[in-house]
């Protein structure tokens, strides 16, 4: 058969060559430069584009054949495969491309700071414990967090599974002052689809006997060897009392820190240690620990310098000098 290709509409088209094209289907506009089929533009006309590739892909090989002269119809078939084999890899490497940036995203927002200290405050919830059950195990967060120093905001749901159920948590938090606060906390069971607000101050620290009733809120100070100097706020919660404020440590800060596990700390101990990244979960792994463990000093946020003064530490104490 005579090469009739490059003759425009007088050219005869070979039907075996008048086919479903997938290279002007997927590519469109950058195929119909390739093979000067330029009526692939169109895709940048609104509405229209929504056809074009269509229509490309039933006609382009016609047009390709009479838009460009081609050595032979074998070497029209062989470019043409190359186009579909370059269309599977370019979509191929924008798939690889979003699922990469979803999961850099995703794991940047279990790293943050406030996705710790929403998770820590979850996990020190006695309504926590009792409806998922510990030690719980989180998924990667959806969400979105906007930082623009001193402040922020954040939107941000996770998975959650423990020994008892699983369900999604819910929270938003704003950022004032160089300080997280979380302003919600929700808990959806997955079985019943049922929503739990989240008390955050309640807390599974030790508890005691409660004091009179004439008095609500009372200063205790004990002298016991684990804690020498102790001064906690005890606040009355029924019948008993939730210890509460941040011990001083003596002697080496942190061997003083290493003798506590993670349910014998105050409530406001353990929101001090999740802007660290600790959690029940953490603090009595030997194989985990978070990013600011290995960390020195000086490389820390001023948020972990904070909550590590108040816990305590100095520079040279928390480098181990």
């Amino acid at each position: 058969m005579e090469n009739t290709s490059g003759q425009g509409k007088k050219a005869i088209v070979p039907a075996e060559i008048d086919n479903w094209n997938w290279g002007a289907f997927l590519l469109n506009w950058i195929w119909g430069i390739g093979n000067n089929t330029f009526i692939a533009l169109l895709m940048f006309v609104p509405f229209v584009n929504f056809v074009i590739p269509f229509v490309l892909g039933v006609k382009g090989s016609a047009w390709a054949w009479r838009n460009k002269e081609w050595e032979s119809i074998d070497h029209f078939k062989a470019v043409q495969k190359k186009w579909a084999r370059w269309t599977v890899i370019v979509y191929l490497g924008f798939i690889v491309l979003f699922a990469g940036l979803f999961f850099i995203t995703m794991s940047s927002i279990k790293d943050s700071d406030v996705f710790k200290l929403a998770e820590s405050q979850f996990e020190s919830s006695r309504q926590a414990s009792d409806l998922i059950g510990l030690p719980f195990f989180t998924g990667l967060p959806s969400g979105s967090i906007e930082i623009s120093e001193p402040s922020g905001k954040a939107t941000v749901s996770f998975s959650v599974e423990g020994s008892k159920g699983k369900g999604t948590v819910y929270f938003d938090a704003v950022k004032e002052l160089g300080q997280w606060q979380i302003n919600s906390l929700v808990l959806e069971e997955e079985i019943s689809g049922k929503r739990i607000d989240i008390d955050q101050h309640t807390t599974s620290a030790p508890t005691e006997e409660a004091v009179a009733p004439t008095s609500p809120v009372s200063v205790e100070k004990t002298d016991t060897p684990s804690e020498t100097v102790v001064i906690a706020a005890v606040a009355k919660v029924g019948t008993v009392q939730a210890k509460a404020g941040v011990r001083k440590p003596t002697g080496d800060v942190n061997e003083f820190w290493d003798n506590f596990s993670w349910d014998e700390l105050s409530a406001d101990e353990k929101k001090l240690w999740a802007v660290l990244g600790w959690n029940g979960r953490v603090w009595g792994s030997e194989t985990e620990s978070p990013a600011s463990d290995g960390t020195s000093w000086d490389k820390l946020s001023k948020e972990e310098q904070a909550a590590l003064t108040s816990l305590g530490y100095v520079k040279k104490s928390w480098n181990k000098e």
